[in-house]
């Protein structure tokens, strides 16, 4: 209707409307409620305030961030980017007057790699590390979480790569979910995903990386059992360090070690099982016995 009732104006005007100064067809715009055409005009005309009073009518955001810049409004500038969701310009806007923290904001919706290294530079790990995840750069993640000074944001990071390893890992994306997995330290989680795999050198190392780890923290009956399938003597030392008597019997019988089983069950003063020994394997008793 508002161009209806401006082309009949036109019409009794003999379209004089055209030959006017930029100044009086803004305000015969304006008045005929053609709000974007009126903010056209007072923007060349430099009149930023009335330009921003019809953009916004019209509902014009673009050209409403622009005038509030123009005013120096620049906050107001960037809170309608973000909430009308123009993130190049909100982008751009904040890169031109170095607040390069909501900068980095604005390009984690459309160049996230890009606004990992901007919070990174600027010590934003953990903004950073969201940034990386999003972009699937897990080692990169994993790196900006690890040095957050802020234990809770820390661990909020580690959690949700823990969580989107296991989302790789029931979406059968193994390979992405072991690396992630190893990456995190998650031995256990890894050596699944070796099994779905099937692959034996990855499978393995798992084990030998449990074992290791579980001897670290001295819970050596574990870590006997995980190395045992490739190496039965340090298995074997393992079950002697978690005082584990049968299992270090049984491995050393896997060994043929036959007299150093028969030692090892007179030393726990086992006698049955020492005889069932000496009778099955032909251990003379009387040495031993003295």
């Amino acid at each position: 209707m508002s161009y209806l009732f401006f082309l009949i104006y036109c019409i009794k005007t003999k379209f004089r409307f055209f030959l006017w100064s930029n100044e009086k067809k803004a305000i015969i715009l304006e008045k005929y409620k053609l709000y974007f055409w009126a903010g056209i005009f007072y923007k060349e005309l430099k009149n930023y305030s009335k330009a921003a009073d019809c953009f916004e009518l019209a509902h014009a955001y673009p050209h409403l961030i622009l005038v509030y810049q123009k005013l120096g409004l620049y906050s107001k500038a960037i809170e309608l980017a973000d909430q009308k969701k123009y993130y190049k310009k909100g982008a751009l806007l904040c890169e031109k007057i170095k607040n390069v923290k909501k900068a980095a904001y604005f390009y984690a919706y459309f160049k996230p790699l890009y606004a990992a290294r901007l919070y990174k530079n600027e010590q934003f790990f953990y903004e950073a590390g969201q940034c990386y995840l999003n972009a699937h750069q897990y080692s990169s993640a994993l790196e900006c979480f690890s040095y957050c000074k802020d234990s809770s944001k820390k661990n909020e990071g580690l959690r949700q790569l823990e969580e989107f390893s296991t989302v790789l890992y029931f979406t059968k994306h193994y390979e992405d979910a072991f690396k992630l997995f190893v990456k995190l330290r998650d031995y256990y989680s890894a050596l699944e995903c070796a099994k779905k795999l099937k692959i034996d050198t990855l499978i393995r190392q798992m084990h030998l990386l449990i074992s290791s780890f579980e001897a670290e923290n001295k819970n050596y009956i574990l870590a006997a059992k995980y190395i045992e399938p490739y190496d039965k003597n340090k298995a074997l030392l393992y079950y002697y360090l978690g005082q584990a008597k049968s299992e270090a019997i049984r491995v050393l019988l896997e060994l043929n070690n036959y007299e150093k089983a028969f030692n090892l069950c007179i030393h726990h003063n086992d006698l049955d099982l020492a005889y069932k020994l000496a009778t099955a394997y032909h251990i003379p008793l009387t040495p031993a016995l003295n």
